[in-house]
């Protein structure tokens, strides 16, 4: 964030970004005054949980679709009060394979009157990747690969970044909301079902690896986490009563503290874990599968540990409309 706000006669552009995302959507506004030069003046976010039910019908569920369209007309006004120039809504996994997603989008249309594009996993992953490399530490991705992985509520995308190569892009159908619908854990989780769980994870990560991941390095490998369960898993290890993306951007989380506070979740009815600090209500749900994942990506690379990222796609979609600017 720049450490002075422009005067109103230097501001060229307002953009604003959109994420229709399998779980939640997210909105941001930003001033463009100079080449790279962006503010983010302001942010939305309404937990709808878009892909509910999908697993069983494959289609986009009605009052799924209703609480997203409230929300997107919520944000479009939020918009229009902003007097925004430009602005792009992308949506993710929920909406890329749902038999009914044309249906969707045409009353997505009737409260939205910009450009939604519905993105391929690649792009995704490449926008993704955008957003994180904005506020990643760059001594990072200089100290060798580093793997970025993306994990939201109807699929991971992954990301492999190496000195002097084109990023390896890849995505993985396995989310937090699809995998808390498939398998569920009880309330509290059942040990037999956790057990379950992360060995049926185990195998799926290492058959990923195995058969669409062979470059991916045995060793010094770095790791980098973004969205809602992984942002949530570093706002519980600061403890945190109001949420800073500041303090979680480049937050390392080793493997030690990624499984006490799995544990802590499974220990927890899902009402008790909505009130750990750190855990947002609407997302206590989905923390247990969510830090299952997470423990399964780092088993997968080997690593002990990662950094974690709260700019993401949303991020990487603003940077993309500021070029075309």
């Amino acid at each position: 964030m720049e450490a002075s706000t422009p005067s109103p006669r230097n501001v060229v552009m307002r953009l604003a970004a959109l994420d229709l995302g399998s779980l939640t959507v997210r909105l941001a506004v930003a001033e463009g005054y100079g080449p790279g030069h962006r503010r983010i003046v302001h942010r939305g976010r309404e937990i709808t949980g878009l892909a509910e039910g999908m697993t069983n019908t494959g289609e986009l569920a009605h009052p799924a679709m209703a609480r997203t369209l409230a929300a997107v007309a919520h944000f479009a006004r939020e918009i229009d009060r902003r007097q925004v120039e430009r602005v792009l809504a992308v949506a993710t996994q929920a909406v890329r394979q749902a038999r009914n997603r044309e249906a969707f989008l045409a009353e997505v249309r009737k409260v939205w009157p910009w450009p939604v594009e519905v993105l391929p996993p690649a792009a995704e992953a490449r926008l993704t990747l955008a957003g994180v490399l904005s506020v990643l530490d760059p001594a990072v991705p200089a100290s060798g690969p580093v793997l970025v992985f993306d994990l939201g509520g109807g699929s991971t995308e992954f990301a492999l970044i190496r000195p002097g190569q084109e990023p390896v892009l890849l995505s993985l159908p396995l989310g937090v909301l699809t995998l808390s619908q498939t398998r569920p854990l009880g309330d509290p989780p059942e040990p037999g079902r956790v057990a379950a769980l992360q060995q049926e994870l185990r195998e799926r990560l290492q058959n990923f690896r195995r058969e669409r991941f062979p470059g991916l390095p045995g060793s010094g490998l770095r790791l980098v986490g973004t969205a809602g369960a992984v942002t949530t898993l570093a706002a519980m290890s600061l403890k945190m009563t109001a949420y800073d993306p500041e303090r979680v951007n480049n937050l390392t989380l080793t493997r030690g503290q990624v499984e006490e506070l799995a544990a802590l979740l499974m220990s927890h009815f899902e009402a008790e874990r909505a009130r750990l600090p750190g855990v947002e209500a609407k997302k206590a749900p989905f923390m247990p599968a969510g830090a299952l994942i997470v423990l399964a990506v780092l088993e997968m690379c080997g690593a002990e540990g990662l950094t974690v990222s709260d700019a993401g796609l949303l991020e990487g979609v603003m940077a993309a409309l500021a070029k075309e600017s």
